[in-house]
């Protein structure tokens, strides 16, 4: 009866991504990842997971709204943190503060901060956090030149990727970003060209994280 129940529903199961028991909402909410890191921390009991969580939460948040000066700090990050940042099969290594800071930097200067997952599968563990993840990053379109797409450089796009994470921690009381290592699949770049009344600005990204940030303390 099993084996039976399974090629059932093998013929039936869309497998053509690896994120296809995922719903993927139809617009981007940049409140839709925080909301959901709240609902997984709320079922999370372990103390230890339940510190880390709130430590990935608040250095999230500090990231997409545009506090890029507050996620290197003590209270969040080890003194040298190292970064493994892939981007389109290249891979981006950032060792201590200074090049990990200015990656933060980087993006919020050019108004690429805003971004977060669309739908998410996430994981805790002593070790740290994983997350597969369909991303979204809402980029203007001067800052797709080197994308291979036709891109109004005037305009904005949703960039959607899917994106695999694994956020490492101390293993303490109160734990400590040590290092992020990111892949992402190059083959599933998807790009929407955004009304101007649909673009969520740095501005408004900020805004509306602002609650999620006032109650994300690592207490």
């Amino acid at each position: 009866m099993g084996s039976s129940f399974l090629s059932e529903q093998n013929r039936t199961l869309n497998t053509d991504d690896a994120l296809t028991r995922l719903v993927i909402p139809p617009r981007f909410d940049v409140t839709e990842w925080p909301r959901n890191v709240e609902l997984f921390l709320e079922k999370t009991h372990n103390p230890l997971h339940r510190a880390i969580l709130k430590n990935y939460l608040r250095h999230l948040l500090l990231e997409v709204a545009g506090y890029w000066d507050q996620i290197i700090v003590p209270e969040l990050t080890v003194d040298q943190p190292m970064y493994r940042v892939g981007d389109r099969r290249e891979m981006r290594v950032l060792s201590g503060k200074a090049a990990v800071e200015g990656f933060y930097r980087e993006a919020f200067e050019t108004r690429q901060n805003v971004m977060g997952a669309r739908t998410m599968n996430m994981g805790v563990e002593d070790y740290g956090v994983t997350t597969e993840a369909v991303w979204t990053h809402v980029v203007p379109g001067h800052c797709l030149k080197d994308h291979d797409i036709d891109a109004d450089p005037d305009a904005h796009y949703l960039m959607n990727h899917h994106l695999f994470q694994i956020f490492s921690y101390t293993n303490d009381a109160r734990p400590k970003l040590i290092s992020e290592r990111i892949y992402d699949d190059p083959e599933s770049y998807t790009y929407e060209k955004l009304d101007p009344a649909d673009v969520v600005t740095p501005e408004m990204a900020r805004e509306q994280l602002a609650p999620f940030l006032a109650r994300a303390t690592l207490e």
